[in-house]
């Protein structure tokens, strides 16, 4: 197919199926668009600067009040540029129509032809408009692009740099046939057994995924969807085993740094990172999960432990077992020993200790009940290789 000659067909027919406005600037001047419309609803002008100033083919451009506009360059014998937008992930409120106004520089006899064009625009997500871009780069240049790399490459190093876009969690409100509950589980899957890769092979999109509206704001409705995300983690990190306290720690600083910002392009990054981090802290911790509820019931009790001198017999005793049964019981599900578990829990807290504290070594290792200093730093290089000075220098 000979896109350069019958790029404005191909665009009409393509729009049937999105409903989102496109444009074709040459440079900086306004070419032609789909579907026709008045110059009152052209892309803002200094959006479109911003966009065709950028190298790469793909881009996008978000207002501060979270409406994203994306771009293709298209390197015919004229170099031009397709730009698609206005898109949201809700319905537009109050005060995101008068950023509008003032972007667009809406009259008030002009408010109602402005609203009409605006209604016929399906609320879609960031990761939905930039999917949309790769389909079109691809039938243009046959080039197979994925939109979680992309997003990678643009994400800004002064932000989160997450190793992976966890697509996002909103969907227009008028949505009928809800599978949220599918992709949900999946994810929720991959973060109690600490699988980092599986997330590399979740395909999100529209269709597959939906928290519904909770707020008419796009920014807020960015902040709540983290909210809730990192409150599904949370509980899914603690039934594969993270500690409470590490895990109640992340969601806060998820919460927090959500609070801190209104950029969309950041939240966009904090939502994408903090299922990957959930499930790469249970990864870390090692902890095995089981949906045998005596068998979590066993791994919290001594990950609550850590500071005190228990035996295989005190969670025999707690989980109400004896010893032999429970520590055979216990191996044979889990392929390690009770006393190799209570072992790893409390070097995992020294770790810790040793990374976010100034406390003595010595100290770390009174507190985890190790027999000697000694003994503890013997330990220590056996499970991660160094010694606890090592580490701490490391970390530092």
């Amino acid at each position: 197919m000979n896109l350069k000659y019958n790029m404005e067909d191909f665009l009409k027919m393509y729009y049937f199926d999105h409903n989102i406005p496109m444009y074709i600037y040459a440079d900086h001047t306004f070419d032609t668009c789909v579907p026709q419309q008045t110059s009152l609803t052209f892309p803002p002008q200094k959006y479109v600067d911003i966009l065709i100033s950028k190298s790469d083919r793909i881009s996008y451009c978000a207002t501060t009040y979270g409406i994203y506009f994306g771009c293709l360059r298209l390197d015919f014998d004229i170099t031009k540029y397709l730009i698609i937008g206005p898109v949201s992930n809700v319905p537009y409120s109050k005060d995101t129509l008068l950023n509008m106004y003032r972007d667009y520089v809406i009259s008030n006899e002009n408010k109602d032809e402005f609203h009409d064009f605006l209604k016929k625009i399906p609320h879609i997500t960031k990761v939905s408009l930039i999917s949309k871009l790769m389909f079109l780069n691809y039938c243009i240049y046959e080039e197979v692009k994925n939109p979680s790399d992309f997003l990678l490459s643009n994400s800004s190093p002064k932000t989160l740099s997450p190793e992976i876009v966890q697509m996002n969690y909103d969907k227009k409100e008028n949505y009928v046939y809800n599978k949220s509950y599918v992709i949900e589980e999946a994810i929720l899957k991959l973060v109690r057994t600490g699988n980092v890769e599986g997330f590399h092979s979740l395909q999100f999109n529209n269709d597959n995924f939906h928290i519904g509206v909770t707020s008419n704001n796009a920014i807020r409705q960015l902040k709540n969807n983290i909210i809730i995300n990192t409150t599904l983690c949370t509980r899914a990190a603690i039934d594969g085993g993270l500690e409470y306290d590490t895990a109640y720690e992340l969601s806060d600083h998820f919460i927090q740094l959500a609070e801190q910002t209104d950029n969309p392009d950041i939240l966009y990054e904090i939502l994408g990172k903090t299922s990957y981090t959930f499930a790469e802290k249970v990864a870390q911790a090692q902890t095995p999960f089981s949906t045998d509820e005596r068998l979590q019931k066993a791994i919290r009790y001594i990950q609550q432990n850590t500071n005190q001198h228990i035996t295989v017999g005190d969670v025999a005793r707690y989980t109400g077992f004896s010893k032999s049964y429970f520590s055979a019981y216990f191996k044979e599900n889990l392929g390690f020993t009770v006393s190799d578990f209570i072992l790893r829990c409390k070097l995992e807290e020294g770790r810790r200790l040793l990374q976010f504290t100034n406390k003595p070594i010595s100290t770390i290792s009174t507190f985890l009940c190790f027999s000697s200093q000694s003994h503890f730093q013997t330990a220590f290089k056996k499970q991660f290789g160094m010694t606890p000075n090592e580490y701490r220098r490391k970390r530092s």
